[in-house]
């Protein structure tokens, strides 16, 4: 097929549209950001500060599947610009290399011609799952953007018997770089290599075409492999543990992702499938279409087999919507070349009105909605602030199930309960993986107990009381953990207000009472024991809790042992006063309040203790108001 010259004016104008439209499509969604697009954040976060690709300190965990992404993201970083903003620029990138590649393909001569091309163009930039992830922080754009370029310089080569090994190079390198661009791009070579040699009858030019395409996509995944055994120590990456687990309710899964997420654009579905039936026949435009018909069909049976995807905006319908915008705008270029005048303004028009359904299907789909409700993500930059300025300094050990946000916005070590950032985990899956939702199966809440994390993180950033997932519930389950662990409720006051109920361990050496034979000194937050008491960072940036005579800073079962100790609260400005209980083995109210009462007296006060045991403190200011209490002390006194 003839190659047409660039009309640059024509051209620049189409893509301008194009361009403007998804600017204005992808900021309604604004400021989605995926969580795990905040895994991937963190490995370029800590690759920038010196730490390599790593999840934690002393740990080789390979958490990401989309190395060539982190590796943009971070080299956008050494520039001094946000990661998120600079994975957002990428995404905004690649979905532009993808419609420059649609418009290089089809190139239109005048305006007049340039309608319907740009009729079946526009149906990528307003498709909700390309603005989406345009901006929300994943690979997909890239993914689009190198597929794109990938298919239309493999056209000509599907069209010629002649094998030209320069030009073939080109799009192998593409190829090459979606190899490492996500695990699975290499399921989009094979595909183009096995359509190759069918289309070529399976001679010997079609063989070496195959060969020199093949050749730089199988160099690039051999040399990301023999990284990840040099670097990580294994043959398969942590992601493909955790998240391929096939099975047959899986499968299942994965049809009825792919069917519900159909709906939405089966305008486009429509326009293809009239161009793949209008133009198979065309000997010159069947080689497109077979290529593009099987890589739909190869992606297809692929996200099947995984059992779909969770997050909002179909993320895993990128390629496919790409595939059939491509299938379309072979099928407006023939338009373009072919149809009368009238006709054409008539196709032009049944394209426009195919595009206004579409633009309707797309706003009433409740996955696409999702993407502008869900916003926890961003209070997990709150709550991950917090506890960076917090506990930054000794480096507390997280547990969390949002694996994302929270480790990327506090910088401390984390424990992923959900074991796509763990070695160990994916390594002993529980009974009956495959069962349950993708990625979400893993867990052992021994084995999380027994690494004695600082701090406990259930299902969301603003935490919960109960573990949800298997991690969480077992956990629970073994009486070490209401023994060691307390609810704390955190409060973060920036950017916004969020309230976070994290579990504490009471006796961390990092951050939780520190005990000696001559002193015992318990920090604010584990003072919190009242409703509605919660700890914050004051305007010194000091983490505090706020006592009233109602609601007076309180811990409950401290264990004092017996002896004469001076009480007094660390940098008092107030008058305060002190009671002291000691629990009784059988009180209804095992915080305490049921017990005998040992103290009641203004700070500083003298506990005198024949006995130890178990102890609920409380502490009030004598008057009305409201003090910050930083840490309470208790010292010895030698007789």
């Amino acid at each position: 097929m003839p190659i047409n010259r660039i009309n640059i004016p024509v051209t620049l104008v189409v893509v301008v549209i194009a361009l403007a439209i998804l600017a204005i499509n992808a900021n309604h969604f604004l400021p989605f950001i995926a969580d795990d697009a905040l895994i991937s954040l963190r490995y370029s976060q800590r690759l920038l500060a010196g730490h390599g690709l790593t999840w934690n300190p002393g740990e080789r965990v390979e958490g990401y599947s989309n190395l060539l992404w982190v590796l943009c993201c971070a080299a956008l970083g050494l520039t001094g610009i946000d990661l998120i903003t600079a994975a957002r620029l990428l995404g905004f990138a690649g979905i532009g290399a993808a419609i420059a590649a649609i418009v290089y393909a089809h190139r239109p001569q005048t305006f007049k011609t340039a309608l319907p091309i740009l009729a079946a163009l526009m149906f990528l930039p307003l498709a909700a799952p390309i603005a989406v992830w345009a901006i929300g922080g994943m690979e997909q754009p890239l993914v689009a953007g190198l597929l794109a370029w990938a298919v239309v310089l493999c056209y000509r080569h599907l069209e010629i018997s002649e094998v030209r090994t320069k030009s073939l190079l080109l799009p192998g390198f593409l190829l090459a770089l979606l190899c490492i661009t996500r695990l699975d791009g290499a399921l989009f070579t094979i595909t183009a290599v096995a359509v190759i040699i069918i289309v070529g009858g399976a001679k010997h030019p079609a063989w070496r075409k195959a060969f020199i395409l093949a050749a730089l996509p199988l160099l690039f995944t051999l040399l990301q492999i023999l990284f990840r055994r040099a670097y990580y120590g294994e043959w398969v990456p942590n992601t493909a543990l955790v998240k391929f687990t096939p099975s047959l309710k899986h499968a299942f899964d994965g049809w009825h992702y792919i069917r519900s997420g159909a709906l939405p654009i089966a305008p486009l579905i429509v326009v293809a499938v009239a161009a793949f039936w209008v133009l198979f026949s065309n000997k010159l435009m069947r080689a497109r279409m077979i290529l593009l018909s099987a890589m739909l069909l190869a992606w297809t049976a692929y996200v099947i087999l995984i059992g779909g995807d969770i997050f909002p905006a179909w993320r895993h319908f990128v390629p496919l919507i790409l595939l059939l915008t491509l299938m379309a705008a072979i099928g407006a270029e023939w338009i373009a070349s072919h149809a009368r005048r009238a006709q054409l303004f008539a196709m032009s028009g049944v394209l426009a009105l195919l595009l206004g359904l579409f633009i309707f299907l797309q706003g009433r789909d409740s996955e696409n909605l999702r993407a502008i409700s869900e916003r926890w993500e961003w209070d997990g930059r709150a709550v991950g602030l917090l506890l960076k300025q917090a506990f930054g300094k000794q480096q507390a050990l997280m547990a969390v199930d949002p694996a994302g946000c929270l480790p990327y916005w506090s910088e401390l070590p984390a424990i992923d309960m959900l074991g796509l950032n763990d070695y160990y985990l994916p390594r002993h899956p529980p009974p009956g993986v495959g069962q349950g939702p993708i990625a979400h199966e893993l867990g052992d809440g021994q084995y999380v107990l027994n690494r004695q994390p600082d701090l406990v993180v259930f299902l969301l950033p603003t935490g919960n009381d109960r573990g949800y997932f298997l991690s969480g519930r077992q956990m629970q389950e073994d009486p070490r953990f209401f023994r060691d662990y307390t609810l704390v409720r955190f409060e973060a006051n920036a950017p916004q207000k969020i309230v976070s109920r994290i579990w504490v361990r009471r006796y961390s050496e990092r951050i939780g009472v520190r005990q000696l034979d001559s002193q015992i000194t318990i920090p604010a937050f584990l003072l919190n024991e009242s409703d509605p008491t919660v700890a914050f960072l004051n305007t010194a940036n000091e983490l505090v809790v706020s006592a009233t005579r109602t609601a007076p800073a309180k811990i409950a079962n401290l264990n004092v042992p017996p002896g004469r100790w001076h009480v007094q609260v660390d940098g008092q400005t107030a008058s305060l006063r002190v009671r002291i209980f000691k629990f009784l083995p059988g009180a209804n109210d095992a915080r305490g309040e049921a017990g005998r009462m040992l103290l009641d007296s203004p700070l500083p006060a003298v506990l005198q203790l024949p006995q130890g045991g178990l102890f609920t403190i409380e502490i009030r200011p004598e008057t009305d108001g409201t003090v910050e209490i930083r840490q309470l002390q208790l010292k010895r006194m030698v007789e």
